[in-house]
């Protein structure tokens, strides 16, 4: 399939509205859970198990994964290691030693992480009007957060490393999309990377509470794994009809998108003037990020060099 950047943006601000959602869904879920790790686990295994569905049932998979080339299995393997399961244990681990403040601050910063490796390592064209676009969304990203409660530790050094795997992993996956299908790259990604996790939360001793879990729980670790499955293959098929570093940063409008919802569910937030700020420059920064990309990317397909295949 040629690559089509108009639907590669719209896919882009469906996966934004799609992990807004997610977030306002999880704030309820992780309630129910003592521990966030678990509950993190145990929905990215759902997305695991459920991506196994397309190698099992389509023929065309099946076919693709059989001529894969020794390169494209690491590189697959590669993806599964830096982009689906290291960087969540880094995380997890980090949030452990840092504040919720730190650990929001860094992870938001994956799109430029993304843009610094794929300018250089995918030749992805970035205009004056998107680097300001992005300018406007690394203000936006930290205007409002009270420098105060961050903690610059060893925490804080774990979730700044499993945000530039995490990019990493993005670009990688653009790289790997443009000669394979959004099925192949999202199992390798998925099913490899929730098996690490798996493993991670039993060393952890984090697996014993799973014989403890209620229906209720059951029911909110199925549907979060549903969303994050609508998540993952949105934003993959953005990335493979578009440029990442525009994708990544669309996705920076979420926040926005849990708030409305927040506000339509009637559940009172508290937004400091700030914030109000911060998110408005965000969806402009979002905004210029879509015209400029789409006019850019409409007009000429961009000189690539990728990594090696």
């Amino acid at each position: 399939m040629r690559p089509d950047p108009r639907f590669g943006y719209g896919m882009a601000v469906l996966a934004a509205a799609v992990s807004g959602f997610a977030v306002f869904y999880n704030s309820f879920g992780v309630q129910l859970f003592r521990d966030a790790t678990l509950y993190t686990t145990l929905k990215n295994a759902v997305v695991g198990v459920l991506v196994l569905a397309p190698v099992a049932l389509l023929p065309g998979v099946r076919g693709e994964l059989s001529q894969l080339s020794r390169r494209q299995w690491f590189w697959l393997g590669a993806l599964a290691f830096i982009g689906g399961s290291v960087p969540y244990v880094l995380f997890f681990e980090g949030l452990r030693q840092t504040t919720a403040a730190t650990g929001a601050v860094l992870n938001h910063l994956q799109f430029v992480a993304v843009a610094l490796l794929a300018v250089p390592l995918l030749r992805e064209r970035i205009t004056p009007a998107m680097w300001f676009g992005l300018a406007a969304l690394l203000i936006g990203a930290v205007l409002g957060t009270d420098v105060g409660i961050l903690r610059w530790n060893r925490g804080a050094a774990l979730i700044l490393a499993s945000t530039v795997l995490f990019g990493a992993g993005f670009v990688l996956a653009k790289h790997l999309l443009r000669g394979l299908s959004v099925s192949t790259v999202m199992a390798a990604k998925m099913t490899a990377g929730s098996a690490v996790l798996v493993a991670y939360s039993g060393v952890t001793g984090r697996l014993v509470a799973v014989a403890h879990l209620t229906g209720l729980q059951w029911r909110f670790v199925l549907v979060s794994g549903l969303i994050l499955l609508a998540f993952t293959a949105t934003t993959l098929v953005a990335i493979k009809h578009a440029q990442v570093t525009s994708v990544i940063a669309i996705g920076m409008a979420a926040p926005a998108i849990t708030l409305l919802l927040q506000e339509a569910a009637g559940r009172v937030v508290r937004v400091a003037p700030a914030d109000v700020a911060g998110l408005a420059l965000t969806l402009l920064a979002v905004a210029v990020v879509i015209v400029a990309g789409t006019r850019m990317e409409g007009r000429a397909p961009a000189s690539r060099r990728p990594l090696p295949a």
